[in-house]
């Protein structure tokens, strides 16, 4: 498989003299197209500065990271601006969406930027990819009429807006509850099938479960790495696969 994402030896450090804490730590891990990642680890491992590192959301302070080819550090900001919404796409653990506008407006916003982009096309996209995620009907709702699992997948759809290589999610279920989050999880699993790349931190056994492949952080490290394969839902073998991703973490002291 092609990798979509490189990183050589990556550090990032937060703090100065003697509190200066390595949280990345020569990181070096590739992201191939088409995987389904998941990133696990301790509180304060690493996780979600190595995804903000990976996506150029952050810089790094030695090593390298390549999109796609392209040297992450090369770009200007304007041009990484433009990658990240031209090409990848973000679910956070709380979509960030405003206020005083409704959900269709929330979801239209990114990609209403880009001037050549014609109004009624991305309206038209914006409503199938409600239908896709289940929130069909709820476009002129304020987003305080929709509850915390609809407005997830209203960030599923912002983030799927540019067609994007690549979603990045981090703990896109960690303020849900258990129904919500196999929904969220339904719908991730849908769209990589269709062939986009997903990278997500999560603490929960149950998400990590479903992916296909899982990087252990410790202290800024890859400590580990467990393939459990593409998870299929026809198989009915998610409880085994959970058993076996604890076992493992339980030998990474997690």
């Amino acid at each position: 498989m092609k990798a979509l994402i490189t990183s050589e030896n990556i550090t990032k450090s937060f703090g100065l003299g003697a509190e200066k804490r390595n949280v990345l730590d020569g990181i070096s891990v590739d992201i191939h197209q088409g995987e389904f990642v998941a990133v696990m680890g301790p509180s304060g491992s690493g996780k979600s500065t190595l995804l903000y590192a990976l996506s150029g959301m952050d810089s790094v302070d030695s090593g390298k990271v390549s999109f796609d080819g392209a040297d992450l550090s090369a770009l200007k900001e304007n041009e990484l601006a433009d990658l990240r919404r031209t090409q990848m796409g973000f679910v956070f653990q709380q979509p960030t969406l405003l206020r005083n506008l409704n959900i269709l407006d929330n979801i239209l916003l990114p990609s209403m930027r880009d001037g050549r982009n014609n109004g009624a096309r991305l309206a038209e996209k914006a409503e199938m990819l409600m239908e896709k995620t289940g929130i069909a009907g709820l476009e002129m709702r304020d987003i305080t009429q929709a509850s915390g699992g609809q407005l997830q997948r209203v960030g599923i759809c912002r983030a799927l807006m540019g067609d994007p290589k690549i979603i990045f999610g981090d703990e896109p279920t960690g303020a849900l509850n258990s129904t919500s989050a196999n929904e969220i999880m339904r719908i991730l699993a849908e769209i990589h099938r269709e062939g986009v790349t997903i990278l997500l931190v999560t603490h929960d056994v149950k998400v990590a479960a479903k992916t296909g492949r899982v990087l252990f952080i410790l202290d800024g490290k890859i400590a580990g790495e467990y393939l459990p394969g593409v998870y299929d839902e026809t198989r009915d073998n998610l409880k085994a696969r959970e058993e076996s991703l604890t076992n493992w973490l339980t030998t990474m002291k997690f």
